[in-house]
This record gives structure tokens, sequence and C-alpha cells, in this order.
């Protein structure tokens, strides 16, 4: 199974609004480790990028997640915005691609993770969105040529198992590195952000390959 790239419009547009709905559930983890804002900042630039793909005509399924991440980009702000708009910008560098099928989807993650360790050196372990993304990609490498349905739904699962790690580490990078051990209890907002993403495209993903051509704007 691929989607063409409407249809990859259409599921990154729909998981970016699901993580949106996520927003209050994710400040709550926030303030036990930072402004307690993070949910707040994701779902604005879950936002920014939907309008960007909103108005996007894209031939090759790379400028739909570059969209994105530099509309996240520049909606975000800060460190946070840095972070994911590098990492959904990794697709510009792959080789373009009409389809979106696992070893695309697998080159354009494993490109952003490429490009997120030149401004960090976060590593796993350390209690940010590293915790969810290795993860996931070690299981898309696993799942090799499968089918995009059923890759994405363990590639989700092995970051939500990810970012569930985090709780009991202590921070070593953000605001939450001064909190030590008083923030060692909380589950990385970050990595859990990433993970309801993944969760997302999953979700959508069995929904999309039914549904006629075209998608309703999420809201």
């Amino acid at each position: 199974m691929s989607l063409n790239p409407e249809q990859t419009r259409c599921l990154v547009m729909s998981a970016m609004q699901d993580v949106i709905e996520q927003r209050e559930y994710l400040n709550a983890l926030d303030r036990a480790l930072g402004d307690g804002d993070h949910g707040t900042t994701v779902a604005r630039g879950a936002s920014g990028a939907i309008a960007a793909l909103n108005q996007a005509n894209a031939t090759d399924v790379n400028e739909l997640f570059a969209l994105a991440g530099r509309a996240m980009m520049k909606s975000m702000g800060g460190a946070s915005g840095v972070l994911f708009g590098t990492f959904f910008q990794g697709a510009e560098h792959c080789p373009k691609s009409r389809v979106l099928d696992t070893p695309t989807l697998l080159l354009f993650f494993k490109s952003g993770l490429n490009d997120l360790q030149k401004k960090t050196k976060a590593t796993v372990g350390d209690k940010t969105i590293v915790d969810s993304i290795v993860p996931l990609i070690n299981e898309l490498e696993h799942q090799g040529a499968a089918p995009l349905c059923d890759a994405l739904v363990s590639a989700a699962d092995a970051a939500e198992k990810g970012a569930r790690s985090t709780v009991g580490l202590v921070a070593r990078f953000g605001r939450a590195r001064t909190l030590g051990e008083r923030a060692a209890s909380t589950q990385d907002p970050g990595a859990t952000s990433l993970s309801f993403f993944f969760r997302a495209l999953a979700n959508h993903l069995r929904h999309l390959a039914q549904s006629p051509p075209g998608c309703e704007n999420p809201r």
C-alpha cells in the first residue's frame, strides 16, 4: 500500500488535528517540567502546518512534510519549533517521491533525525523527543517493505513505548534539566506529542485508503 501526494496531504493534516486535540493533556505533563505550555505550543505548530497544507498542491510527498516542518518552525518558535520543524523538514533532503510507502517514510524520518542530531546532542535516555523518534525508526527499519498500514501501527507502538520509557528518567536538556529528580516521574511532553502524531498517522491511514479522493479541511 502506498499513498499519492493528495492522500498524504490529507493524512498529515488529519494527524496534526489529532495532536491539537491533545493540547490540554500535553500542557498538564509540561507543568511538571517546564512552563506548562507545550501542548499549546505544539497545537499552534500543528495549526500552522494544517494551514500550509491546506493550500498545498504538491507533486511529491517530500514537499508536504517539508511544508509542515517549515510552518511548525515558524509558528511555534523557540527550541521546540526548531526541533519539530527540523525533524519534519528532513524529507527535503531525500530523493523526491510521488508516493508515500514504508521505505519512503523511513527515509524521511531518518533524515529528520540526522538533521536533529546536528542541532542537539540528545540521545535515547535523555528524556527528549529522541526517545520516541529512535524506536519508531528502528521499527520502521525492521518492517522493511511491509505495507504502510501495518508498519505504521507497529512503529507507533514503538514510539509510544519510547515515550513511556521517559518516566523515571532525569532530563538532560531544556528547562527540565534544572529540576533533576523532582521531574523524573513525569513522562516527557515532547516525546509524547510526537508519539501522538505517529499514532494518529496509523489511525487515519486505514480510513484514508478507503475514502474518495480529496479530504475535508480539519477544523
